[in-house]
Parts: C-alpha cells; structure tokens; sequence
C-alpha cells in the first residue's frame, strides 16, 4: 500500500513552545505520526510519501492556501496511490472539507483528512487514533472521495463525508455530519466498486494562480448590508437559520434584499444555502428569492461556498456556475460509506 501524507499544521502537528503556546511543526510531527504507527503496527508494509506544503494552525489558512493544498494533489500520479491523508487543524476542518469535497467530488481514491484536539505528544490526544484509522480505511479501499475521521469524545471513531461535515462547537472536542458513521459499521460494509472517474487535477491545478473573492456571509441580529464591501468580489454565499430563514425586512439597511439590490448592480450572483428551491416554511426565504438570491437546497454552508468558490475558480460564471455547483451537490452524495475489501 502507497500513501501521500500532506501536512498543513493545525494541532495534529503542533508542539507547545518555551512561551506555553501551541505552533505548527510539520516537520516534527511528520516523524512522529510515522514512528508511532511503526510502532503500533510493526509488520505494516504502508509506505509513506510525506509532502509538507503548509505550517499553519487552521485558523490563519487563506484561499490562497487552499490552491496549495489543490496544487500539491495535482502533482500526485493518483496510480501509484491507494489513497491521500491530509493533516489539518480543527478550527476550520469544515471549510477545507466543504472545498475539497467539490474539488474532488470524482477522485478515484480517499482522500481523508485527519486532526487532534491535542498536539501528538500530549496523552489525551486523538490524533495517533485518527491518523491509524485513516491508514485502516484507505487499507481497506475506501469508496473514492472526500472524507474525514474523527474520533469523538464518546470515545467512537467515526467517518464523515467531508460535505456533511459541521463546524466543532466552542468548548467541544467532537465532530458531527447527518449521515456520520462509526468506524466499525464502514469497515463491515459489504464491498463496493471504487469510482472508476478521477478528477481532472491538470486543469484545476491550472488555475490556481488566480483565486477567487467569494464573498461568505453568516447571518446575525445586525448585520448591515449597506456596509458590506463588495469590491472585487465574483459570488456571494448567504447563510440561513435554522429555519432556512434570514432578515426580508424590505426597504432597511438589515434586510438581504440590500445585499441584493446591491449585487444585481455589480452583476455579482448572491447564492442562499442552505435553502430549498420550492419548499419555503417561512415567507423570508420565498420573498429573498423572488427578489433574486439563488437557493442552494441540502446543502451545509461550508460546502455551499466551497463549491462556489471551486466553480470560480475554475473559471463558471452565472447560469454555468450555479448548475456546475448543484450537479456537484448531486455528485457527492453518491459517495458510498464502503470498503472493497
């Protein structure tokens, strides 16, 4: 078996300095993943290429960044890999997801992305337990595609689609998604062909020189429109409550409709997500699309804005972008929680 590593920083590879605080040490942590799966797992002939494109905590990552997480993919030869491990931090595990989920919606093999609530040295750490069953999955021929394994403070392991995947809770230590499954349930599925498609790396890694400014809002009691900068922008994603909800309040500076108005003007398409494209409970939603924000149905919001900006990076715009962004909703959600062997 043959595994790309890609270290990018975050916990998983951070050490505690002379200072008390947490920095990121791919270096260090790259030796000490692998020695301490030797260890477990003495007669293991999984080979290792490491790859350290990134040393940053999570929470400083950009989207240039993520082009050299997508750069750095594209320069695999996906044949000689069973699959791709990337160590990230948690505090925005879900965004990175959201993004590589529509990035790599047809990749041919797993691409799991692994993480810790404590730095590997620590004894309460995850991160040792994470990493091993990652290598296990992608062992066992894990369905191709984004995901993401994690295990909980209930002391489960569980697997996510990477699209599912919800932001960690302050004060938390687990990970939630709708369809999230314990490990053990995935490594007794019965077996399933891999995706015979794989993702057309060449020409996404081509344009990740020029990033795209999508705009990502999250609604709040508050929240003025009018000020909102919209210079250089190309899309904008809304986020909604619970409730597929946000302020239609016409005619004031706290309503959508603003943002609205304003992005009509600039020809900058405003998508809502999550939000159901017939179904309204509530007349916010109904009048929000009538008045032109683009509904992105069962979608969460990282993986909605991860898609657009995947679209504009790839260079769709208006009527392409939004088909291109809901035929990869439809793409994802055939990725299978099954093994082949």
């Amino acid at each position: 078996m043959r595994i790309a590593l890609i270290l990018t920083g975050g916990t998983i590879c951070s050490r505690v300095g002379h200072d008390g605080t947490r920095r990121s040490d791919v270096g260090t942590a790259s030796t000490v993943l692998e020695q301490h799966y030797r260890l477990a797992h003495p007669f293991s002939s999984v080979q290792f290429d490491v790859q350290m494109p990134l040393n940053r905590l999570s929470e400083d990552l950009i989207p240039d960044d993520w082009c050299v997480i997508l750069r750095s993919i594209a320069l695999l030869d996906l044949r000689r890999y069973d699959g791709i491990i990337i160590a990230h931090g948690t505090d925005t595990l879900e965004q990175t997801a959201g993004m590589l989920s529509a990035a790599l919606a047809d990749i041919s093999v797993p691409v799991i992305l692994v993480s810790a609530i404590e730095p590997l040295d620590e004894p309460q750490t995850n991160g040792h337990a994470n990493f091993e069953a990652a290598v296990k999955l992608i062992c066992k021929h894990l369905y191709g595609g984004l995901w993401v394994v994690y295990e909980n403070s209930d002391g489960e392991m569980y697997l996510h689609r990477g699209f599912e995947l919800l932001p960690c809770q302050n004060e938390s230590r687990s990970f939630y998604s709708r369809s999230m499954r314990k490990l053990s349930t995935v490594l007794d599925a019965a077996p399933a062909h891999q995706k015979s498609v794989c993702a057309d790396m060449q020409t996404l890694a081509a344009q990740t020189n020029a990033v795209p400014d999508v705009l990502l809002i999250r609604p709040y009691n508050g929240l003025r429109y009018d000020k909102v900068t919209l210079d250089g922008i190309t899309a904008a994603v809304h986020g909604t409550y619970h409730s597929e909800t946000a302020n239609s309040v016409r005619f004031s500076p706290y309503a959508v409709q603003t943002l609205l108005y304003r992005c009509r003007e600039l020809d900058i398409p405003c998508y809502l997500a999550p939000c159901s494209e017939q179904n309204q409970s509530y007349g916010s939603a109904y009048d929000l699309i009538q008045e032109g924000a683009i509904p992105l149905e069962d979608m969460t919001l990282p993986f909605a804005y991860g898609a657009v900006w995947t679209g504009c990076l790839l260079g769709y715009r208006g009527e392409q972008l939004t088909s291109y962004v809901r035929q990869l909703r439809q793409s994802v959600e055939s990725q299978l929680f099954r093994c082949c062997i």
